[in-house]
């Protein structure tokens, strides 16, 4: 099935900000570094993909994996840092916001009344629905840092 088309607009205010979440989130939590400026530069080249990914008549779900794929070869290229790490940190600053978005959407539509046909004849809503897994994305990155939440040490492992 292929993937309604959102307008470009849409696609980079959405995906800015969670490609943005996705790599510090998932850089943090295996204490790695990428600094801000590198992880908004990074974003911004993703989510030019995106318009281009999402268009692709591929099943649901494949194209979120080739934006993990290109996620992990530009960090891997412009961080530096090893591949297999770039790989595990995108995974699972992706997982955080699938989860995240998974389980909010449902709520969100139930409550609204809005339907997913919706989402698409009305693609401002995306954004609106992006919002509260947005919000508690950043608010899990504050907690994440501020406290040095790491799962696992992947800076101590340089091969």
């Amino acid at each position: 099935m292929h993937p309604a088309i959102l307008p470009w607009y849409i696609v980079i205010s959405t995906s800015i900000p969670q490609t943005f979440l996705i790599f510090k989130i998932g850089f943090q939590l295996f204490n790695l570094d990428m600094s801000y400026s590198r992880a908004l530069f990074l974003s911004f080249i993703i989510s030019i993909i995106a318009i281009f990914a999402r268009e692709l008549p591929l099943l649901f779900g494949v194209h979120t994996f080739i934006l993990i794929v290109f996620s992990t070869l530009l960090a891997f290229i412009i961080t530096g840092t090893n591949l297999w790490h770039c790989f595990i940190s995108i995974a699972a600053g992706a997982l955080i916001l699938g989860v995240l978005e998974g389980a909010l959407l449902p709520i969100l539509l139930n409550i609204t009344a809005v339907t997913i046909d919706s989402l698409v004849l009305k693609p401002w809503l995306n954004i609106l629905y992006f919002l509260p897994s947005g919000v508690i994305m950043v608010i899990l990155y504050i907690f994440i840092k501020k406290y040095n939440f790491i799962i696992f040490d992947l800076s101590l492992d340089r091969d």
